[in-house]
């Protein structure tokens, strides 16, 4: 649960949240947090009124993008077929996503600002990559019942503060009645995993308290011993007030130079109410750091071959697709390690440009110059078995548009969006996609959100062995000490959104392909 971890955190220190609070209506705001989170099934698990509103957030965001933004990813792709409505739809988006989220109790604006903060987070941790990051999989928690479907049920009521007067004139003048979907719990106990986030949430929140407390009585205790300042005592509090009665036989410092001793609330979750006001020290110092405490170290690094190649499929009736190896080099290192009678390679060279041995059995089809457009052309123009490719590889050639990012990102877009036509339309879901690039570069042009977009989440990563496929062209270098940069392997599912919610889409896509 690393991305809903990440949500929370960023749900904690957001403000508006994506949920509508009515300015001074607290009640009405509960309301609305219990369509997401905090019904029947969900209050046993977490009892702080903080935390349920954060569970409820996280439900919104996640409720928006099930069943709104997944609609408007199938809605994109159908119109990737239709090139000359595309701009028109994208114009009417901002307006029609303002309305869904009104009659959902939703802040729309905010519901973006988090979704832009996660993925600055979630692209830090992949120049970073941590060693938990490798295994962690991308799929969200929402996609958990997969028959969830949401059908909107409205009701229209007059404003609250409207005339009854105008309420029966409505009809000779425009309409003011503020339209609300009723079809609530938008999001049901136990639907998302919600009640498995909670459960975890509500233990992390446990062993807070529970450091806190350790932290700030070892604070105390050196305080006491004057271990912080060898020699030094801390002040007396009591001759502050100019109540201690010891004099000179007083543990404690009568210096007002002396350091005080630590305010145990300022150390707490709730803080000190004093403020300035208060007798004890305020002052964090050197920060604690829990021995128990979990290093985020960096992965070790070591590229294996075996790593890619236990991807790969071992049936008789199954190959892999390589496509744009532009030079060849991939497809003759690959050949070596794997059945070359099970490999399929597209490169936009003719059959007489290269003459190698190593390539011998090798399926090649030549002189494809667009293979992302094969990818969805026609059956009669395609000549690629998709029928039979249980894995795609791809080494995405980024050289050639220099350092122009927005160009590089268009190209990893219309990958994902063709592949996934094409996946959908077929029903090839078992069908894993490959890409390996530069884990900085990845980042930089927010891969695994491309890849989210068109339903492909990233399942795993790993270093690639450059010394048995061949070296990226595609080399990011970096001076900054918290960065890796190297060739990583990113592994793709593709995860097609519910039939419930969407209808039968893999129906109207297969059309939309077969009339392109």
């Amino acid at each position: 649960m690393l991305r809903e971890g990440i949500l929370l955190g960023i749900l904690m220190d957001t403000q508006p949240l994506p949920i509508l609070h009515p300015f001074g209506d607290d009640a009405l705001f509960a309301e609305y947090t219990g369509c997401y989170f905090g019904g029947d099934g969900n209050t046993r698990l977490l009892t702080g009124r903080k935390e349920m509103v954060i569970m409820g957030n996280l439900c919104a965001f996640q409720f928006w993008q099930h069943v709104f933004k997944d609609k408007q990813r199938l809605d994109h792709l159908q119109q990737v077929l239709k090139f000359d409505e595309t701009k028109v739809t994208a114009s009417l988006l901002p307006k029609i996503e303002e309305e869904w989220c009104s009659l959902h109790y939703l802040v729309q604006s905010s519901l973006h600002h988090v979704s832009e903060l996660y993925e600055d987070i979630l692209n830090a941790v992949h120049r970073f990559r941590p060693k938990f990051l490798g295994t962690s999989n991308g799929l969200p928690t929402y996609y958990d019942p997969y028959e969830f479907e949401h059908t909107c049920l409205l009701n229209c009521d007059p404003p609250r503060d409207m005339d009854p007067l105008a309420a029966d004139n409505e009809h000779l003048g425009p309409s003011f009645e503020a339209k609300k979907c009723v079809a609530v719990p938008f999001v049901a106990p136990n639907q998302f995993q919600s009640n498995n986030v909670a459960e975890k949430l509500a233990s992390i929140i446990k062993e807070i308290r529970v450091q806190y407390v350790e932290d700030v009585s070892g604070n105390q205790d050196k305080a006491v011993n004057g271990s912080e300042t060898p020699g030094e005592a801390p002040l007396c509090v009591y001759f502050i007030n100019g109540s201690c009665n010891r004099g000179t036989g007083c543990p404690f410092s009568h210096s007002l130079q002396a350091k005080r001793p630590a305010c145990k609330f300022f150390y707490s979750l709730q803080g000190c109410r004093n403020g300035d006001s208060c007798i004890f020290s305020h002052d964090l110092g050197q920060p604690v750091l829990p021995s128990s405490s979990f290093t985020c170290l960096p992965e070790d690094g070591v590229a294996n071959a075996a790593s890619l190649l236990r991807l790969f499929p071992t049936s008789s009736d199954g190959s892999i697709l390589l496509l744009d190896d532009t030079d060849m080099h991939f497809s003759a290192n690959l050949a070596c390690l794997y059945d070359p009678s099970r490999i399929i390679s597209t490169t936009c060279l003719s059959d007489s440009a290269i003459c190698d041995t190593s390539l011998a059995g090798i399926r090649i089809l030549w002189g494809l110059c667009h293979s992302l457009k094969t990818v969805i052309s026609e059956a009669g123009d395609n000549p690629i078995p998709w029928k039979e490719v249980k894995c795609v590889l791809w080494y995405p050639s980024l050289e050639s548009y220099s350092e122009n990012l927005e160009s590089q990102k268009t190209l990893m877009q219309n990958f994902f969006e063709h592949l996934a036509i094409r996946m959908l339309a077929d029903a090839l879901y078992d069908t894993r996609v490959i890409i390996t690039m530069n884990n900085i570069k990845f980042a930089q042009l927010q891969v695994e959100k491309l890849a989210r977009d068109s339903f492909f989440f990233l399942s795993e990563s790993f270093p690639f062995d450059e010394m048995s496929f061949g070296e990226l062209s595609d080399t990011v270098n970096t001076k900054r000490p918290m960065l890796v940069s190297r060739a990583i392997s990113y592994v793709f599912d593709l995860h097609p959104p519910t039939d419930f919610q969407f209808g039968d889409y893999a129906a109207v896509l297969h059309r939309c392909l077969r009339d392109n």
